[in-house]
Formats: C-alpha cells, sequence, structure tokens
C-alpha cells in the first residue's frame, strides 16, 4: 500500500534537507501500523518559534494529530513523531486485545 506524503510550509521556506528529513521520519510510521495511508506535514516558523503539526489518517476512520514548538524545527519533528508513534502503536494494540476477545466471563 502506498502512503501520500503532504508536506505544507507555512510562513517560511525551510531547506531541502529539513523536508527531507520530516518526509523521512514520517515513513517511519507505516513500519508500526500497516494501514496508514495519509499523513500531512505542516511546518510553520512564527518570530523565532517552529511549529509542527502531523496529520495521520489510517484505515477505519483512524486519526492521529501531534504538535510540537521549539526554537529548532528538527526538534519539533522529532517530538511530534515520537508522540505520532506512540498514539500509532496504542491503537494497534487496541485493536489486537479487541479481537481476542474478553475469555473472563466464560465458565469451564
Amino acid at each position: 500500500m502506498t502512503v501520500r506524503i503532504d508536506l505544507t510550509d507555512r510562513h517560511d521556506r525551510h531547506a531541502d534537507d529539513v523536508r527531507s528529513y520530516a518526509i523521512g521520519k514520517a515513513e517511519k510510521l507505516v513500519h508500526y501500523f500497516d494501514k496508514v495511508n495519509h499523513i500531512e506535514i505542516i511546518l510553520d516558523a512564527e518570530h523565532d518559534q517552529h511549529c509542527v503539526d502531523v496529520h495521520v489518517s489510517a484505515d477505519r476512520n483512524l486519526h492521529f494529530v501531534g504538535h510540537a514548538s521549539n526554537e529548532s524545527v528538527m526538534i519539533c519533528i522529532d517530538r511530534v513523531l515520537d508522540k505520532l508513534e506512540r498514539q500509532v502503536i496504542r491503537a494497534k494494540e487496541r485493536m489486537k486485545d479487541h479481537h481476542r476477545g474478553n475469555t473472563s466471563h466464560k465458565q469451564p
């Protein structure tokens, strides 16, 4: 399955290495949850702060959102994608637990 990744720069044009770094980190989300089908990365710079917003869409109407702000855009990218990795892993674990069923109420 192909993942569509959209990257938007607001108020500033970030360097190509920053853009490729963000896309490379975002592609790793598919490693954790293969149902991801769209990732939107928004890089914003206002005054001395950089803000990064990432919206992830997956099958079964699952949506994940992460936001981080800092003076360094690379730190923002790392923080927001760490948050999203945790969200995606938790969602996958919940799906696995849901399919197992609850056997605590069954009697022998």
